[in-house]
């Protein structure tokens, strides 16, 4: 384990090998996974010309996340950590090697490849975040949070440009060698992580592990305000996923070209939002941190509606995606603080499946609301709706101290 000093930005956290390796794994798997992403559709499309089966592509993602994902997390807690971060790894790279080979020949051959590899990914994901608290000091949480989610949305913003060039360059297929490869020298990467363990046997038999994962999530009062809450607000931020261009486009007039510089500003807050939120998080309570930039963000979604011009949509656009990360990066923290070591798998596998519920009921709410209302007020409506419901939690736990819950050690070999 790392030493005792805090660190408060999330290179320093690079200084634990440990991390490290994480880091790099994670960074190299995004990057195949964004151009894995783009020659999915590229290929489907340009096979079929059929949206809808677009659509079905998404539809099998989501629905692999809320049901595998929480199914294998709660058999993953009490295994072998790291032999379920490598195999996972290594299972997903011929998968993705047959989309070419099989999905591109058998539709519903392509279904059944993307729900395992999504399966593997909603079981991937929570584990790399359940073991962070074994590897580092507590004060160091956050930079390691940090830097898990700086690897994603650094893909977004430097990989997918690149990798429609390189699939219109050279077609689909060596699209999916790279991220095959990709996901075998991730795993390759984590063989080095010690084995992580459970001290002690745990003999609760399947649902057992269920059913404590589900009371742990309903009991435990930090866990349940901050999933209730990040489930409520994104149900009704998520609206920009639908309405941004549609924002650009129709209400601001900048086609296109201004859509993309928007997601372009976005994204890069999110990068600059990863740098800032562990240096706030050494020096206010997580909670608090947590509902003021979530409240805050629900103010600045709002303002896109209520100021429609390009230049404060820009501005807008960037310091949503730093807010994104100042309440995404202390809430997985949160969640680590306050979870027993043998139950993080499963909680993180919970909070992936309630964001991805939220995000997608709310991209059809905003949609659905879009004609009637219009996009402004459709912005101005939710982003009040974020805001007033951080201000209810802020206000109902002023005051409120909650003890850590004492994590059951995992054993390091």
């Amino acid at each position: 384990m790392a030493g005792d000093t805090a660190v408060t930005v999330p290179w320093g956290a690079l200084r634990d090998r440990q991390i490290a390796r994480l880091f790099y794994a994670a960074l190299i798997s995004q990057v195949g996974t964004q151009i894995d992403r783009v020659a999915l559709l590229v290929m489907v499309y340009s096979l079929t010309h059929d949206p809808f089966q677009l659509s079905l592509i998404l539809v099998t993602q989501l629905a692999a996340t809320l049901c595998l994902g929480p199914l294998l997390s709660a058999w993953a807690d009490g295994q072998d950590y790291r032999r379920l971060l490598v195999i996972s790894d290594f299972l997903r790279a011929p998968l993705v090697l047959l989309i070419p080979l099989l999905g591109a020949r058998a539709f519903w051959a392509l279904l059944v490849i993307i729900a395992l590899c999504e399966g593997l990914r909603a079981l991937h994901d929570p584990v790399t975040y359940a073991i962070i608290p074994s590897l580092v000091p507590a004060d160091s949480y956050d930079s390691a949070n940090s830097l898990m989610l700086f690897t994603q949305r650094f893909a977004e913003v430097a990989v997918v440009g690149a990798a429609g060039a390189l699939v219109a360059a050279v077609g689909p297929a060596p699209a999916f060698w790279v991220d095959g490869a990709s996901f075998v020298l991730s795993g390759l990467i984590l063989l080095g992580l010690p084995a992580l363990k459970p001290a002690s046997a745990r003999r609760d038999d399947y649902w057992q592990r269920v059913r404590a994962g589900l009371a742990h999530l309903w009991k435990q009062p930090v866990i349940r305000r901050t999933i209730g809450t990040l489930f409520a607000a994104a149900l009704f931020g998520s609206v920009e996923a639908v309405l941004g261009v549609v924002l650009a486009v129709s209400v601001l007039k900048v086609g296109a070209a201004g859509f993309g510089v928007l997601e372009g500003v976005l994204a890069l807050g999110a990068v600059l939002g990863t740098f800032l939120a562990p240096m706030l998080a050494a020096r206010m309570p997580r909670e608090r941190l947590f509902l003021a930039s979530l409240l805050i963000f629900g103010l600045v979604e709002a303002s896109l509606g209520l100021i429609p011009v390009f230049g404060w949509a820009v501005g807008a656009y960037l310091v949503s995606g730093v807010l994104n990360m100042l309440f995404l990066i202390p809430a997985r923290t949160l969640l680590q603080v306050h979870t027993p070591a043998n139950m993080r798998a499963r909680v993180f596998a919970a909070f992936g499946a309630v964001m991805q519920c939220a995000v997608a009921f709310g991209a059809v709410l905003g949609g659905a609301l879009a004609t009637p209302l219009g996009a402004p007020a459709v912005f101005i409506s939710a982003g009040a709706a974020v805001a007033g419901i951080c201000l209810a939690v802020a206000l109902r736990t002023r005051g409120l101290a909650v003890a850590p819950a004492a994590p059951d050690e995992i054993v390091a070999a």
